[in-house]
């Protein structure tokens, strides 16, 4: 049933546009716009995904999920008729003090002679929105200090997850693939997220490992090395993509042991939080993406040392209760709507 709204969105289009084009690239960020649009769907609003290609289309608030300095020229023609919300995502990332200030007046020092550098056309964009939405505290902060956005217009809305991570059975994965209790990986295969060293630590310690993502085109040389380590091992697992609808994904999580996600970066890493869903210890990288709301319990390792994510492996084997979080339910797409739309109704 659709949920009762207030009337100031019962007569507003909402329009939402994700910097990439999935038929292009589909990741973590094309992946939240789809889930959001599926969820808002849910809530009786008038959403819609942007067709660039349907002029009538009608749009009284545009959301757009990340903030590419390609995306400059879109905020600065949509914010002329219609409310803009971004969705950011900067990676839980970090600057220090000298560099913003160094990046921030060669900017404003190139601005002056008419030239636009990422910095500008990026603080310009989030200028422009009539509010922002950032996934943690971390990117809250990286945007208030580098980009000197009022923090009155941004909100943290995490991700969402799908209810069914939270009571799943372990069988249907175990049964098809005769496997259980190993060390699971899920994520595209690419040099940022890391498998190929994970791969390499499992082969190490002789330890079972399953990994469930699809190659990259850009990233092919990578997925070739981590193709030939995974063809080394009897223990090694390689499912080359589950459909995030598919339920044979939720079951791998519980079907695992441990899940280890040891990327050099990340927003808010929509994997760990499914790991933690089925109640599972997590590893991630010792970066800053790892210290976020909900990610405390989880155990840090050097992403760079094959020998570090072994001996992490080794530890969390070894006392998983020590480790092992259940996330909370409220984390789920029904709650993300709720937020989202009060978001929308502040507009």
């Amino acid at each position: 049933m659709p949920e009762p709204h207030n009337n100031i969105l019962k007569k507003v289009k909402i329009g939402l546009l994700s910097e990439f084009p999935a038929p292009i690239i589909y990741g973590g960020l094309e992946m939240q716009c789809v889930r959001t649009f599926g969820a808002l769907q849910q809530t009786g609003l008038d959403v819609s995904l942007v067709d660039y290609y349907v002029p009538e289309q009608k749009i009284d608030i545009l959301h757009i999920f990340g903030n590419p300095p390609s995306m400059y020229e879109i905020c600065v023609s949509a914010s002329k008729t219609k409310k803009i919300v971004i969705s950011t995502v900067f990676g839980g990332a970090q600057i220090s003090r000298p560099l913003s200030f160094g990046i921030k007046t060669l900017s404003s020092m190139l601005e002056l002679a008419g030239q636009k550098i990422d910095h500008t056309r990026v603080r310009v964009m989030l200028e422009l929105a009539s509010h922002i939405i950032s996934l943690n505290e971390i990117e809250r902060d990286f945007i208030i200090e580098r980009y000197n956005i009022d923090p009155r217009k941004i909100t943290i809305i995490a991700n969402g997850i799908d209810d069914f991570y939270f009571n799943v059975s372990a069988e249907p994965f175990i049964k098809k693939y005769q496997i259980r209790d190993y060390v699971l990986f899920t994520g595209n295969i690419n040099p940022r997220k890391n498998p190929l060293r994970l791969a390499l630590a499992l082969n190490k310690l002789n330890a079972k490992g399953v990994f469930i993502g699809k190659t990259v085109a850009t990233e092919l040389a990578y997925a070739q090395e981590f193709e030939k380590v995974i063809n080394s091992s009897l223990n090694l697992l390689w499912i080359q993509g589950l459909s995030n609808k598919d339920p044979l994904l939720p079951s791998a999580y519980k079907a695992s042991a441990v899940f280890c996600l040891p990327s050099f970066a990340e927003g808010q890493s929509c994997s760990v939080l499914e790991a933690m869903a089925s109640a599972k210890p997590a590893i991630m990288a010792d970066r800053p993406y790892a210290y976020q709301d909900g990610f405390e319990h989880s155990l840090k390792c050097d992403p760079s040392s094959v020998d570090s994510i072994s001996e992490a492996i080794k530890e969390v084997l070894k006392h998983s209760e020590k480790y092992s979080y259940q996330l909370p339910d409220n984390y789920n797409w029904h709650n993300v709507a709720n937020a989202i739309i009060e978001v929308y109704k502040k507009l």
